[in-house]
């Protein structure tokens, strides 16, 4: 079931902060990855809702998050944001959503927050970029 959740009034500064203090923090796997990190980070900062908190401390490799998506029930990671927020067509997919691309790894996507130029993507060295097309879905935030 998807969460109905609103948008802060001073989301836009919360969101800015929380994309600069991402970018200091290593890929983590279980922590700083792209849902629980970069997605969930977006998101808490945005709206002030951790959805995120229930997959906290259940894995720290890339097979156990496989294993805990797989366990939860969802094939994909997609279809675990699905579970969380309204799905939008990418093209209006706007500042503070999140996205989903196809990646290499185990879990054959990843997580991505669109901006204002295109999406922020988390790699092993931080924070990268990729262009707006490559969005497959995408989900609303507030």
């Amino acid at each position: 079931m998807t969460q109905t959740l609103m948008r802060l009034p001073d989301w836009r500064a919360r969101f800015a902060a929380e994309m600069d203090r991402q970018r200091r923090d290593p890929f983590t796997w279980g922590s700083q990855d792209c849902a629980l990190g970069l997605a969930a980070g977006a998101v808490l900062a945005v709206t002030g809702q951790d959805i995120a908190q229930p997959w906290r401390g259940r894995y720290v490799s890339p097979s156990g998050a496989r294993r805990a998506l797989h366990k939860a029930g969802f094939a994909a990671l997609a279809d675990l944001v699905a579970s969380l927020l309204p799905e939008v067509p990418p093209a209006f997919a706007d500042v503070g959503d999140i996205g989903v691309i196809e990646a290499d790894g185990p879990l054959k996507q990843a997580l991505c927050v669109v901006d204002a130029s295109g999406l922020i993507v988390l790699t092993e060295a931080g924070h990268g970029r990729r262009p707006r097309e490559d969005m497959i879905r995408a989900f609303k935030v507030g």
